[in-house]
């Protein structure tokens, strides 16, 4: 018997000019089925102008924005797997991380 792997997706509905950050990963696809988005991803030198019917394999790991041009209904398919749970766990620590630790600067005190 085969073992067959259901991708894993997630379809999102987002207003006119609304914009969502998701963490993207190389082999995930976002199709657009209504509206127009705009899409960018971390890593990439081009954006991309997705209507509806049109499909983007991300090419990079890392953070990627839409931004719904008008109302929109799109569709994040991926690939379930362990090690790509891991890997984002392990990543959205690392951001959290990055962001507490540059809070600002510390207010120098009392020099003994």
């Amino acid at each position: 018997m085969k073992a067959t792997i259901t991708p894993r997706i997630r379809t999102i509905d987002l207003g006119f000019e609304q914009m969502m950050v998701f963490d993207g990963g190389r082999g995930e696809r976002v199709r657009v089925l209504v509206g127009a988005t705009w899409l960018t991803q971390e890593g990439e030198a081009a954006d991309a102008l997705l209507e509806p019917g049109a499909e983007l394999a991300l090419h990079h790991d890392g953070r990627a924005l839409i931004q719904a041009l008008q109302p929109a209904r799109v569709q994040i398919l991926g690939e379930p797997g362990p090690a790509r749970s891991l890997a984002r766990a392990l990543l959205r620590r690392a951001r959290r991380w990055v962001v507490r630790l540059q809070l600002g600067p510390v207010a120098p005190g009392p020099v003994c």
